[in-house]
């Protein structure tokens, strides 16, 4: 089994939609990087990574889950 290294955080472009995106991995030693964060680029779900940059945008976006907890339990109280 090949060693793997630290994880590392790589920022990416897709090459349809042009958006900037991070994939955080694990490589082993034995897989070409370039050809991996290169796969991973052309799988970026354009549609998914729009919706969600929306939902941010107008404050839909997704609570911290500890905190929407706190705030939930102090109006229990």
């Amino acid at each position: 089994m090949a060693k793997r290294g630290s994880a590392r955080a790589v920022r990416l472009n897709c090459p349809k939609c042009f958006s900037a995106f991070t994939v955080v991995a694990y490589l082993s030693q034995g897989i070409a990087a370039n050809d991996y964060w290169k796969a991973r680029a052309e799988e970026h779900d354009c549609a998914a990574h729009e919706k969600m940059l929306t939902s941010a945008r107008s404050g839909d976006a997704s609570k911290n889950p500890l905190k929407a907890s706190k705030a939930a339990a102090r109006g229990k109280k």
